[in-house]
């Protein structure tokens, strides 16, 4: 593969083609092979399916031979008729002849029909007849190839035909085509063919010269900006860079170390100016915070401060501004607190009061709830006896129906049965009916044998009276048939509308047992919430005594909160958190808590008497 190396890429592409142009040639030529090949055999299987459909009116006239329908020379001579009409293609026909050589009909040379052709001869001398003949005696049927003289002596024609035998009538029926149309056909597919090739050709040769461009130009632009990057140039764009294919990708390639060595001058450059924004920063916070350690909170972060750390100094300036208002708030709210401690203490002792008042209502109200709780339990054992009743109710109305049922099932099969037997006197009716008419045929009999037949004729009479009597009693059942069959339909509505009844009751009974237990349902969970209500009452009562002690252990506690508060003024004054102006807002702020807190004490005394009278 060395010569390949000393070639250029367009080169290489141009010797593709000219491989490609060369392949595509040959496959042409075994094409043009297979063609032939392929079309001398449709035309065969065209012939063979033509001469069927001749073939089919044989068969067809025989069938009408077979069924009487008509005799051997009428099938014959229509079977004649119908293919002397046939023509397909251009001009070509069916004639036919028999196993003596005798042609029975020929479409174009009439004057040959009835004659012996066993000793013509094609125009090289072939007895092409009989070699016919011999095919089907053979096997049946086949192709037979001869040079066919044409019927105005211009010359001869190689021509093909199929034959087969039609053994019920000893004939041989045939057709054929010129080999000079198997020869157009495949003369003008070659025609289409090569124009087909040939365009094919020239627009790959086009291809071709098209790829070829579309690779060596790009290549070549790629090639002159890869030696200007390595010279330091990385402000011109990448050629190329925006395809889809290997030249793309190149493309990208070289576009990366562009942007590559873009991003290193551009990040030594950042680098620089983060080191001094970073020195310059760190000083500026080592100073604030050692003014924050020394108790000062008004130090904020001002000034020109790096892009970069402007996240930084807002964060530092909302926590210092966040911790100054925290001491202020707390200063504020230690004397606020200091007040409601001594309000809180006064108002515990009052509720410890109150407290002890409301266990003595609460155990009251506990055994109230009590009694309502056992009376409502009684009720719903009542509601549910009563529950149990209906629906002892419901299921003996429910036999009643399900008896009702039976008794309708047993009449339908009653009415089925007489149906049967109705079919069954229909069936005597019948017989009685035809035994009449076989003794009017007896005494008919009889009469023409005269004297002989008389003693036949007293019994064909007998036989006849006793059929009508048989008619009569048939009509009689069924008349009374009838009638039990209507007895039993009016039994059957009768036992609906017991059923139609008892279902009333049924649904009326249901819905007493609903409302029953609805009732008893609602008893229960009636006694349930009053249960209920008596264990919060009972749980309100210790709560209510626990609560005491917890009021004096509050009012232990006030007084603990007022010393802890002194404490923690005197911490809070330690912090610098700017003018006496800036703490008035929250002194402000925390008055109307301990002004809240009146107000709360004010409302329980004013719940005293309504606790009281409960």
């Amino acid at each position: 593969m060395a010569f390949l190396a000393r070639m250029n890429i367009g080169k290489r592409i141009l010797t593709i083609g000219a491989a490609s142009l060369l392949g595509l040639m040959l496959v042409l030529a075994l094409s043009v092979g297979r063609l032939d090949s392929a079309l001398t055999q449709s035309f065969n299987e065209r012939t063979k399916q033509t001469l069927d459909v001749a073939y089919s009116q044989l068969v067809r006239f025989q069938a009408e031979e077979q069924a009487g329908r008509m005799t051997r020379e009428q099938a014959q001579t229509a079977a004649k008729d119908a293919i002397r009409s046939m023509r397909f293609g251009k001009d070509d026909y069916f004639f036919i002849l028999d196993t003596d050589h005798n042609i029975i009909l020929h479409p174009v040379k009439p004057e040959k029909e009835g004659k012996n052709v066993a000793a013509d001869t094609d125009a090289d001398g072939k007895l092409h007849y009989r070699e016919m003949v011999a095919r089907v005696n053979a096997d049946g049927e086949g192709f037979v190839s001869y040079n066919y003289k044409m019927p105005d002596g211009n010359g001869s024609k190689p021509k093909i035909s199929y034959v087969h035998g039609f053994k019920p009538w000893g004939w041989v029926v045939a057709t054929g085509v010129f080999n000079s149309e198997i020869r157009a056909a495949v003369n003008d597919a070659t025609l289409r063919l090569g124009a087909v090739v040939v365009f094919v050709l020239l627009g790959l040769a086009a291809l071709i010269l098209v790829i070829s461009r579309s690779i060596t130009v790009p290549l070549g632009q790629i090639t002159v900006r890869m030696r200007s990057l390595a010279d330091g140039d990385t402000r011109a764009e990448i050629p190329g860079a925006a395809r889809r294919d290997e030249i793309g990708n190149m493309a990208g390639a070289l576009q990366i170390f562009r942007d590559n060595a873009i991003a290193k001058a551009e990040a030594e450059a950042a680098k620089a100016q983060a080191d001094a924004d970073q020195h310059a920063i760190v000083s500026l916070l080592s100073e604030k915070l050692e003014a924050l350690s020394e108790g000062d909170l008004t130090g904020t972060i001002a000034g020109n401060v790096p892009a970069t750390y402007q996240a930084l100094s807002g964060n530092f300036n909302t926590a210092l501004s966040n911790l100054r208002d925290l001491i202020a708030a707390l200063a504020d709210a230690s004397h606020s607190i200091e007040s409601g401690s001594s309000e809180i203490a006064a108002a515990s002792d009052d509720l410890a009061r109150r407290t002890e008042s409301n266990a003595a209502s609460l155990e009251q109200t506990s055994a109230a709830l009590s009694q309502m709780n056992a009376r409502l339990k009684s009720s719903a054992e009542v509601a549910d006896r009563t529950v149990d009743r209906a629906q002892q109710a419901i299921g003996i109305v429910g036999s009643g129906r399900a008896t009702a049922e039976e008794a309708t099932s047993a009449m339908d099969r009653v009415s089925g049965s007489a149906q049967g037997i109705d079919d069954v006197i229909e069936g005597l009716d019948k017989i009685a009916f035809q035994t009449r008419v076989l003794a009017m045929n007896a005494a008919v009999e009889a009469g023409r044998a005269g004297e002989a037949g008389r003693g036949f004729a007293v019994v064909a009479d007998l036989v006849s009276a006793l059929a009508m009597r048989a008619e009569e009693e048939a009509k009689r059942a069924r008349e009374q048939l009838s009638t039990t069959q209507s007895e039993i339909r009016s039994a059957v509505d009768a036992v609906l509308k017991v059923d139609a009844a008892l279902a009333e009751i049924t649904g009326s009974v249901e819905q007493v047992h609903q409302f029953v237990e609805t009732m008893a349902n609602d008893n229960r969970a009636q006694s349930t919430t009053i249960s209920e209500i008596a264990t919060a009452v009972n749980v309100m009562d210790q709560s209510t005594q626990q609560n005491a002690a917890m009021v004096e252990q509050t009012s232990a506690a006030a007084r603990n909160l007022a010393g802890e508060v002194v404490a923690l003024t005197r911490q809070s004054a330690r912090f610098n958190v700017g003018t006496t102006a800036a703490r008035r807002p929250a002194a402000a702020k925390a008055s109307p808590s301990v002004q809240r807190a009146t107000p709360s004490f004010a409302a329980t005394n004013r719940a005293e008497p309504e606790w009281a009278s409960f």
